[in-house]
């Protein structure tokens, strides 16, 4: 609730006489009663007015009648007293020290207490002679109400406020975008090396198993790797091992339990035998990783390595992601706040102090000699226009921090997305592949990946978030990192999806929705499984007789809520098909297919097809290459309207596949990478 006349004047003219004493009081009293100062202060201030009252009736009209003329003004910080008259002209010292009350006493000398009375109830004491008036003004500081609102926040504490929260609301951006990738990057780079490890373990037990090494060969091996390994929370080699017969396999050596030498192995709870890969279960000591690896020989399995790693040494290493990150983030705030306050002091001090003395003329309405009346109204206008000014140079100066800021936000949010993508395309034997990823702003949500399953069988995956820019590619981002995090533990495109999707409902419920398109590739048999999240079909030519099929499995996009007993899984569907020697693959964003010409007419499947048949000689990177260009002419080089995304995938005969990587170069304001 406001205050009453929380800013209020108060005019009043009496005779130099001292009989109006008693009618000044009471017009002071009136006119500071709503004000917070206590009864005792009003009363010191008022016996203060009648000091100075007195003093100018004595001596300034000690020769002819004359007025004395009173204006108390008040303000939410301040109590400003005028008392004008037009006697005698006199002087107030100022710097003068208040004088010693008992030198006066023994002097009997009078004069100088009432000006040190009204120091004393006062806090700043000012005297002007303005052509023949004199001028005496009293001031007061209030104290501010409990609840009162504060007083409006000067130029300068409102561009140091926007200037901390943009930096915080920076730093927080940052700290999400960077804890995300990192801490993505760093459970790959965890699981990369137990997987290396596995590999070493594998090869020096398939040795040991050819040779037939005795039992405490075995054993030594163990304690050397594990030696080595201080993460390690055990370790097993088995022989023996029947992967398609799921024998589990007999026991070697085991770091934990050597008594158990030459028994059948059996695996963890939840862990099938004799399958290579890696789990989560419960052990004594917490939650453990439990990994297995193939021993092999000549393409042929001849015992496995199983190997359990404590989860805390990943919730150690992502812990001390976060605490660099944190560290990161609190220096960079406090030094950007810090310099916020400086750069606001330094700019503000000039304009400060111009408005302080035109606060100060406008409070005390003070005439310069030879001024007109009209000149207060030119002060305020003065003052109108210098606030107008002040707030268009504050307003700027927000955008042009605000625009600069988001760039450097966008940039940084960029290069973090182009990292996201793969550097190079791995190496498939039989088969060519190649990738582009062009975005309608500087960031975007389409992705693409391929992702090993085995040593025959590979992931292939294209994405589009819903909408466009700095939110799409936050989600793209949180889905990169589950993608490849699932992708580990699924065998089926479906599967993938389905885990998804659970994953974006769970941690993301009021987030874009994703459709996307998964395969499987199996090297060996060379077919293809196809499962599809209401993402655009696709497109498969046949190199014997050209003919273009469009796989289209049913399925809703990932993060859409399914109302009912219907599950999202339920509603997902897959295609299979052989893939033929020079047989064409194509997977692709809406970017491609539904490019629009200024008259609103897209470029379609049906020239997706033809394009495929024209340009079927060309390998995986030309092709690409020329169906860009072939969109943008379609579309007269228009600004793109989405994300355009194409990955193409071309089986080959065994004798002359090849597998060449590159990048293409970056196209002025679009972000482009291409491998094949």
């Amino acid at each position: 609730m406001p205050f009453r006349n929380s800013t209020s004047e108060h005019f009043a003219s009496f005779d130099a006489e001292r009989s109006p004493l008693d009618d000044i009081r009471v017009f002071v009293q009136n006119a500071l009663i709503e004000s917070t100062l206590t009864r005792k202060e009003i009363a010191s201030l008022m016996l203060a007015i009648e000091e100075a009252v007195t003093n100018i009736i004595r001596h300034g009209y000690l020769y002819g009648p004359g007025k004395i003329r009173l204006r108390v003004r008040r303000n939410p910080s301040w109590v400003y007293i005028t008392i004008s008259d037009s006697g005698r002209a006199y002087q107030v010292d100022a710097d003068a020290k208040a004088p010693d009350v008992q030198e006066l006493a023994d002097s009997g000398r009078k004069g100088g207490l009432g000006l040190a009375l009204i120091r004393k109830v006062t806090d700043h004491v000012e005297h002007k002679r303005v052509g023949d008036e004199n001028i005496l003004t009293l001031s007061k500081r209030l104290r501010r109400r409990f609840g009162e609102p504060l007083p409006k926040s000067s130029w300068r504490n409102r561009v140091a406020y926007s200037g901390v929260a943009i930096i915080t609301l920076g730093v927080l951006i940052g700290f999400v975008v960077l804890n995300e990738q990192l801490q993505g990057q760093e459970t790959t780079d965890f699981f990369q090396k137990w997987e290396q490890f596995g590999r070493t373990a594998a090869a020096a037990a398939s040795q040991h198993i050819l040779s037939d090494r005795s039992d405490a060969e075995f054993d030594q091996l163990v304690v050397d790797l594990k030696d080595a390994h201080s993460g390690l929370y055990y370790l097993v080699i088995l022989s023996g091992v029947d992967t398609t017969g799921n024998n589990a396999g007999i026991i070697r050596a085991h770091s934990e339990s050597p008594e158990k030498v030459h028994e059948s192995y059996t695996p963890p709870a939840d862990v099938p035998p004799a399958t290579a890969g890696h789990w989560a279960r419960s052990g004594d000591s917490g939650a453990v990783l439990h990994f297995v690896e193939n021993a092999r020989i000549g393409g042929r399995t001849v015992g496995q390595v199983a190997w359990g790693v404590p989860v805390r040494e990943l919730d150690q290493r992502l812990a001390a992601v976060r605490t660099r990150l944190l560290q990161w983030a609190g220096g960079v705030l406090i030094g950007g706040w810090l310099l916020v306050w400086l750069g606001a002091a330094w700019m503000a001090r000039p304009i400060q102090r111009l408005a302080d003395l035109l606060r100060q003329a406008k409070e005390r309405d003070v005439e310069p000699p030879g001024s007109t009346s009209s000149d207060p109204e030119e002060i305020r206008e003065v003052m109108a226009a210098f606030q107008e000014a002040t707030d268009t140079v504050a307003r700027e100066e927000r955008r042009v921090a605000e625009r600069t800021l988001a760039k450097r936000e966008i940039e940084a949010t960029k290069h973090l997305q182009d990292a996201l993508f793969p550097g190079e395309l791995p190496s498939i034997p039989g088969y060519e592949m190649g990738a582009v990823c062009r975005m309608a702003r500087h960031v975007g949500g389409d992705y693409y990946d391929m992702i090993p399953v085995n040593d025959h069988q590979w992931l292939v995956i294209v994405a589009d978030v819903a909408g466009k820019g700095l939110p799409a590619a936050l989600t793209m981002t949180a889905f990169r990192t589950a993608t490849r995090l699932i992708a580990r533990t699924v065998s089926s495109p479906r599967a993938l999806l389905t885990a998804l999707h659970q994953y974006l409902a769970e941690n993301h419920p009021n987030g874009p929705f994703v459709t996307t398109v998964c395969c499987l590739l199996d090297t060996e048999t060379h077919k293809l499984e196809v499962a599809s999240a209401g993402h655009p079909p696709v497109i498969v030519r046949r190199d014997d007789g050209g003919q273009i099929l469009q796989l289209r499995p049913s399925g809703r996009p990932v993060g859409i809520a399914i109302g009912g007993n219907v599950s999202f899984e339920d509603k997902l569907g897959t295609e299979l098909i052989d893939l033929n020697e020079a047989d064409w693959v194509l997977l692709y964003t809406d970017g491609v297919a539904e490019a629009r010409r200024p008259d609103g007419e897209t470029f379609g499947l049906d020239r997706v097809g033809q394009f495929l048949n024209t340009n079927n000689r060309l390998n995986p990177t030309e092709l690409i290459d020329r169906l860009v260009r072939e969109v943008d002419s379609f579309s007269n080089d228009a600004m793109l309207k989405d994300d355009l995304t194409v990955v193409s995938l071309r089986r080959v005969p065994v004798s002359t596949s090849t597998n060449r990587m590159t990048t293409q170069p970056q196209r002025e304001g679009q972000s482009a990478k291409t491998s094949g």
